[in-house]
């Protein structure tokens, strides 16, 4: 789903897109793609938009080189690998693809991740663990399918029990529209 798309796509890191595309951001982009919290928080507090999860597929598989590099792992170690889309009543706002390796992905987690209700970072902080979020990369993704022309952001997730994930997000114009509603509401 994702993945595969981006790996091609040309990221770079959040201050280089700031000032590549300062004259075009609005504060909001500005916001919810260089946020460093967990995102959904921000779009319930900030905007009220509320989001739930719908899993299209989470399996265990093995890592790329690319991704074993961010998550500074070996390639082909084992990761659970989470496929959502994020929805606000019922309209799809973005994507995200997750790669958790499975060696430092506590049991309870594993456990919440398969009921599949909840996001990641939100499962990640309601079981008390400390966030932090590195890698901030940001893409403009350019496909004549699916996506038309869309933002994508990319990071690691770490927390204090030592789980982490790279996690992917590609926005859809949805999201942009329904925070403006929200904005003038």
């Amino acid at each position: 789903m994702i993945q595969d798309l981006l790996h091609s796509e040309t990221w770079m890191d959040v201050r280089t897109w700031r000032e590549l595309f300062a004259d075009s951001l609005t504060p909001v982009h500005v916001s919810v793609l260089s946020v460093v919290t967990p995102l959904t928080s921000l779009l319930e507090r900030k905007y009220g938009m509320k989001l739930d999860v719908h899993v299209h597929d989470q399996f265990v598989d093995d890592m790329s080189e690319q991704e074993a590099r961010l998550l500074k792992m070996e390639q082909g170690e084992r990761c659970l690998r989470r496929k959502v889309s994020l929805l606000s009543r019922g309209e799809v706002m973005f994507d995200a693809e997750s790669v958790l390796p499975l060696d430092v992905l506590p049991v309870t987690l594993m456990a919440e991740l398969e009921a599949g209700k909840r996001p990641l970072a939100n499962l990640l902080s309601d079981q008390g663990l400390l966030l932090s979020r590195s890698n901030l990369n940001i893409a403009q993704v350019k496909d004549d399918g699916f996506y038309a022309l869309c933002w994508s952001r990319r990071s690691v997730l770490g927390s204090t029990s030592g789980a982490k994930a790279l996690v992917t997000e590609v926005f859809h114009d949805a999201i942009w529209r329904k925070i403006q509603y929200f904005i003038q509401r």
